[in-house]
Order: C-alpha cells, then sequence, then structure tokens
C-alpha cells in the first residue's frame, strides 16, 4: 500500500508541475472569432462635457468647478457607481449612457448638460455665430428636484428659491 501512495503522490505532483508551467505560457491566439461579445460602444448622443463648454464659458466653469456639483461622482461607494439608481444624479448622460458605461462614465459628476440639455447643436451654433439657436435650457425647479428629492438616501430639503441664486456665482 505504501508504494501504490507513494506512485499517486509522484503522480501527482507531476500533474501539478505541468498545470502550474501551461498556465505561465502565453496563450496562443487563434483565428477563430471569440465567443463573448465585445463591449458595446456607447454613443454620447449630443452631450460633450463640461471641457468643451469652458472653452467659451470659462467664468462659469470656473464656478461649476468650486461647487460639490464638480466632485458628485467621487462621492459614490463602489457599490453605488453601477447598476444602482445613485449614479444616474452623479454622473450626466443619458440614462442609456450612464446604464451602459457604468462604473466608468464619459463625463463623471454633475455637468452643465447635466442641468442644462446637451450641448452640441449648441456649440454648432456657436460656430456659425447664431447665439439665439440652441441656446442651453433653462434649469427649473423640476431640474433640480430629479435628484434633490427625498428618495435619495442623503437628502437634506432642498429650497429651490434658496439655492437657484446661488448656482453659476460668477466672480
Amino acid at each position: 500500500m505504501t508504494v501504490l501512495l507513494r506512485k499517486s503522490m509522484v503522480a501527482l505532483a507531476g500533474v501539478v508541475i505541468v498545470i502550474s508551467v501551461a498556465a505561465r505560457q502565453p496563450v496562443a491566439q487563434s483565428s477563430a472569432p471569440a465567443t463573448s461579445a465585445p463591449a458595446p460602444v456607447v454613443d454620447n448622443g449630443d452631450y460633450v462635457g463640461a471641457d468643451a463648454c469652458k472653452v467659451c464659458h470659462e467664468k462659469h466653469y470656473e464656478a461649476w468647478a468650486a461647487t460639490k456639483h464638480s466632485r458628485a461622482f467621487s462621492k459614490l461607494q463602489a457599490s453605488e457607481r453601477e447598476g444602482s439608481a445613485c449614479i444616474r444624479c452623479h454622473v450626466t448622460g443619458t440614462d442609456a449612457m450612464i446604464a451602459a458605461q457604468g462604473a466608468t462614465p464619459s463625463f463623471p459628476n454633475v455637468q452643465c448638460e447635466g442641468c442644462h440639455g446637451p450641448g452640441a447643436a449648441h456649440i454648432e451654433a456657436a460656430k456659425t455665430g447664431d447665439t439665439v439657436t440652441d441656446r442651453p435650457k433653462p434649469t427649473t425647479e423640476a431640474t433640480c428636484t430629479r435628484c434633490h428629492n427625498d428618495t435619495s438616501p442623503r437628502y437634506k430639503p432642498f429650497f429651490y428659491s434658496a439655492m437657484k441664486g446661488l448656482s453659476h456665482q460668477v466672480k
């Protein structure tokens, strides 16, 4: 019985060595198509991001950069950054963009377009000198209360009439 046990141990050790060596070898790329689908390419639609707005609206950008909105994404726990209702109020974009991009959003934080709507058409109109068409949408109480409401786990009472004068205080 001892000889059989010894042979089994030697055979097992050999298998472990072969597996560990094989695990360190690079895997050869096959010409067969991959079985898993590639990550979907997400269209950012008409969203351009705060850096694009900064080009013409630098003072407003600087005022925004000093607010909590500019750091909203960093306030989320890792578990809240993907598949959570929380992320919708801490990033900028459409629901589809946010769902597809998960924890690595194209536009983290509550950027200009989170309140004023997508900016691509506004930028294009400005390039042609059209300062009336495609102006950013004005914010209303409904704009703010989409996120600042009692469904938020960290809700503090929000009074739009008192807060509206504080946004974009340009110095």
